[in-house]
């Protein structure tokens, strides 16, 4: 187990650039090494402690984690809310299973001691999500999964767009046509670009802002870190980033990014005041039609939420699940274990109609 400061962390992970994009091979774009050292430089703290337990039997592998300083008990899986996906073991292991196994055991062993350990979000049809609970509980800890969010997504390879339109609902092909219509109309001032080259970014940037601060959306609270993911983003030609604009005023704004024929949807947002120019679904529609004709995608990416609207773009829902893993040999875990048992009890009785303030007290 290596405790890590911020900057040896930031190291770490650039010495193991490889490692780390090859886990996201498999599918997780947000375990790539270029998503992790952004966050890493703009949203890490100084104050957090990093460990790394690692894994060599099986080829090199590692599941990183950090705890808050008032918190020192808790560990955390190195995300945030930013990122849909969460890869737990990077690297490359024979197999992960028994990697994951002696990675459970090193933690179990570690001091100071770890009481419990949040992973989030998980898909729930991974195998490691199920060689995590293996692997914790065969070293004595008590795991719960709990829901997370749910993820909407198009699989779409070979799919053309005239053929997605057409397997769309006939209110949403008429929507969708009538509000293309009216934004054409706009006297030739209406305009919708994407963006992917790097020295269009900071323009391209400001305007995105510009439409954030003015839509329904609460403030960016790291809005470096989107800055900076549209700069990595575009060195690496994975930037499509959509801008609708009336009279050179950008109006709605969308961030897609587009790694191995994946398209994901990472941010959007349209200004209030211009509502009525519907500018978000045509945009939205642009971008779908860009994913399928130029890209050649094979799948499409709505990401974090149960939005009303993902449902009418999208054709598929899975769910994104947590871990929480208590070490029952640690006094604070088996208080934490008891805690967040009695919560999957609560739910229980709940289903059956008893009233949980009735039930006994099991905490």
């Amino acid at each position: 187990m290596r405790l890590l400061t911020r900057a040896e962390l930031l190291r770490y992970v650039q010495d193991r650039r490889a490692l780390f994009d090859a886990a996201a091979a498999r599918g997780n774009p947000f375990a790539c090494s270029a998503w992790v050292l952004n966050f890493i430089e703009e949203i890490a703290a100084d104050d957090w402690r990093y460990y790394v337990a690692e894994d060599s039997s099986q080829g090199e592998a590692c599941l990183v984690l950090y705890s808050e300083r008032g918190s020192p008990h808790r560990r955390l899986a190195l995300t945030n809310y930013y990122a849909s996906l969460y890869t737990p073991l990077i690297g490359a292991a024979v197999d992960r299973a028994a990697s994951l196994t002696a990675i459970a055991a090193d933690l179990t062993r570690a001091r100071p001691g770890c009481a419990a350990i949040d992973l989030a979000p998980l898909a729930p049809e991974d195998d490691d999500t199920a060689a995590l609970v293996r692997a914790f509980t065969s070293q004595g800890w008590y795991v719960k999964r709990y829901f997370r969010f749910g993820n909407w997504h198009l699989p779409c390879a070979g799919l053309s767009f005239a053929d997605y339109m057409r397997a769309r609902e006939s209110q949403v092909r008429h929507t969708w046509s009538r509000k293309v219509r009216k934004f054409r109309r706009a006297d030739g001032l209406a305009r919708i670009r994407i963006v992917t080259a790097r020295d269009e970014i900071e323009a391209a940037m400001d305007a995105y802002e510009q439409v954030y601060a003015h839509s329904w959306k609460p403030p960016e609270p790291y809005p470096d870190f989107i800055r900076r993911w549209a700069y990595v983003c575009a060195e690496n030609g994975w930037l499509r980033l959509g801008l609708a604009s009336v009279a050179d005023v950008p109006i709605a704004a969308q961030f897609w990014f587009t790694m191995q024929r994946r398209a994901y949807i990472f941010k959007l947002a349209y200004a209030k005041d211009y509502a009525h120019w519907s500018a978000g679904t045509v945009l939205t529609a642009h971008l779908i039609e860009h994913s399928l004709e130029q890209d050649r995608v094979t799948a499409i990416d709505y990401l974090s939420g149960d939005d009303p609207y993902k449902q009418t773009w999208m054709s598929g829902r899975r769910e994104r699940v947590g871990l929480i893993a208590c070490n029952l040999g640690n006094p604070r875990g088996a208080l934490i274990a008891a805690y967040e048992y009695a919560g999957v009890l609560r739910q229980r009785w709940r289903r059956l109609g008893v009233d949980p303030a009735a039930a006994p007290d099991l905490v």
